[in-house]
């Protein structure tokens, strides 16, 4: 039984590196620009640990050194100054007191550096995947917003790549730097005494109890982190683009109870996991303070030398903080998956309506559109949208398309658009088909007057210049209609 439980436990943990390789495989990736810095901060992470281990043996010498016995009198301290040729010089003292400072200085410094280039590192890449998935998701075609909320995507882009960075700075900082730091106290305390190493270290292992407690409520916790975190952003982008509808039918307090539902979601989610976060930490402090009072036996019932013991303590209080760090880096290497996979489950995404290989670019055009047969049905519907429908239009001449609502209207100008491809036959122009014409080319030479007015959070000049971003200030004065002058719209030459 207890091996059934050894083997579960096991392949829990490793569930957690398995699922990670493949996407902190491609996430590493990102960082090849930046490889010299990655590699600066990791040499100074390996640094930080190598001068760490060095305090305990600092600390014994200057221990031993000082406390030497009774306590001095006045004499003593000057014979120290050197009025009398006995005991130590007081330069000697300076220079053993000085070594704990400088251990200090360069581990700071160490540390300092480390953690800059690694945040350094990180925001780079956060910004280029925030650029990726922004230019992947405007190229996407329309039935890509169909299917997906524009409040996910807002948080895809916000609050998921924030636990990217946040997986490449502490994961890629404290998977290096702790475990550098564990290894070489631990050797410096069997260097100075295996005996107490040996009894100290029995207790470390029960620290990891706190993470297989805690890990599993985690985990639940983090299922629908993301999810809530999603919901409540709809419910906002949602509320403010409709909030002419929201108040015409008086339905602010409506709007107001499905966000505080939301909000109070993410609120329980995310404290679930800073308790089983946090939970850790006191746990293993108490561990470690059982660990300290053994150790105090063990220095009684040995008789060791002040310096010796300082030492070994200061070594015991060395190794708590990145057993603590790492006991945490399971729980965070699951959120972070979480996020890398969703975030890299869009770049891959393939948008419906593609260029092909060899599409043309329509230079100018006549204006005739033909529609060859076509029937064309949105996705995740039984009805068709269009059937069947063979239409031409001719060049130079005014068309109006009228009918019911939901009989086709808009359907028929999202295809000249080529906003969608038809389920079947084929939309024509000049009697190219669009399949066979570069998007950008095609909807270049189209002029377009929506029926809704919708206005950039821009000026209102270069919210006229949308339309031909290369206008001159005057063909934007002289497209704005007045007594004088004609209309004329900006993209027109």
């Amino acid at each position: 039984m207890s091996g059934a439980k050894a083997a579960k436990k096991k392949q829990s943990l490793w569930q957690t590196l398995r699922a990670a390789s493949g996407p902190y495989r491609r996430l590493y990736a990102y960082v090849k620009p930046y490889k010299v810095r990655f590699i600066v901060g990791l040499l100074l992470g390996f640094a930080y640990g190598g001068v760490n281990s060095l305090l305990p043996l600092a600390t014994a010498r200057v221990t031993s050194a000082i406390f030497h016995g009774a306590a001095p009198n006045p004499m003593a301290l000057r014979s120290n100054l050197g009025v009398l040729d006995t005991g130590p010089k007081i330069n000697s003292i300076i220079l053993i007191c000085l070594a704990i400072p400088a251990i200090m200085t360069v581990r700071s410094l160490c540390s300092f550096g480390n953690t800059y280039c690694m945040q350094w590192v990180s925001n780079k890449v956060v910004t280029d995947i925030r650029g990726q998935l922004f230019s992947k998701m405007v190229r996407h075609s329309m039935d890509f917003f169909n299917k997906m909320r524009s409040g996910f995507l807002i948080s895809r882009i916000t609050n998921e790549t924030r636990v990217v960075q946040m997986a490449l700075t502490a994961v890629s900082s404290d998977i290096f730097k702790q475990p550098i730091t564990i290894v070489g106290a631990i050797t410096v305390l069997f260097l100075m005494d295996w005996k107490f190493t040996l009894v100290t270290l029995i207790l470390f292992p029960t620290c990891l109890l706190p993470l297989r407690i805690y890990g599993r409520r985690a985990r639940k916790a983090l299922r629908g982190q993301f999810e809530g975190m999603g919901e409540m952003v709809v419910t906002m982008q949602e509320t403010f683009a409709g909030i002419r509808v929201i108040k015409s039918f008086a339905r602010e307090a409506h709007q107001e109870k499905e966000f505080k539902r939301s909000n109070q979601l993410q609120f329980s989610q995310m404290m679930r996991i800073i308790r089983s976060m946090e939970a850790t930490g006191p746990l293993v402090e108490t561990i470690a303070a059982v660990g300290i009072g053994l150790a105090l036996l063990y220095v009684y019932a040995a008789n060791l030398s002040a310096g010796r013991f300082f030492g070994l303590i200061t070594g015991i209080f060395i190794l708590y903080d990145p057993i603590k760090t790492l006991s945490k880096i399971q729980l965070v290497m699951q959120q972070s998956i979480a996020a890398t996979t969703a975030i890299f489950a869009l770049l891959d995404s393939e948008p419906t309506v593609q260029d092909a290989s060899n599409a043309a670019v329509l230079s100018s055009s006549q204006g005739r559109i033909d529609f060859e047969n076509v029937t064309f049905r949105y996705a995740n519907t039984v009805t068709d949208a269009i059937s069947n429908l063979t239409l031409r239009i001719q060049p130079g001449k005014t068309h109006a398309l009228v009918g019911a609502s939901g009989a086709g209207k808009s359907t028929i100008l999202s295809l000249i658009l080529r906003l969608y491809d038809p389920t079947s036959g084929a939309v024509k122009i000049d009697g190219h088909d669009l399949r066979s014409i570069t998007q950008k080319s095609l909807r270049e030479r189209i002029g377009l007057v929506t029926q809704e007015t919708f206005l950039f959070h821009d000026t209102i000049s270069n919210n006229i210049r949308f339309g031909r971003l290369d206008a001159t200030p005057d063909e934007v004065h002289r497209s704005i209609p007045n007594r004088n002058n004609k209309f004329k719209k900006p993209w027109q030459n």
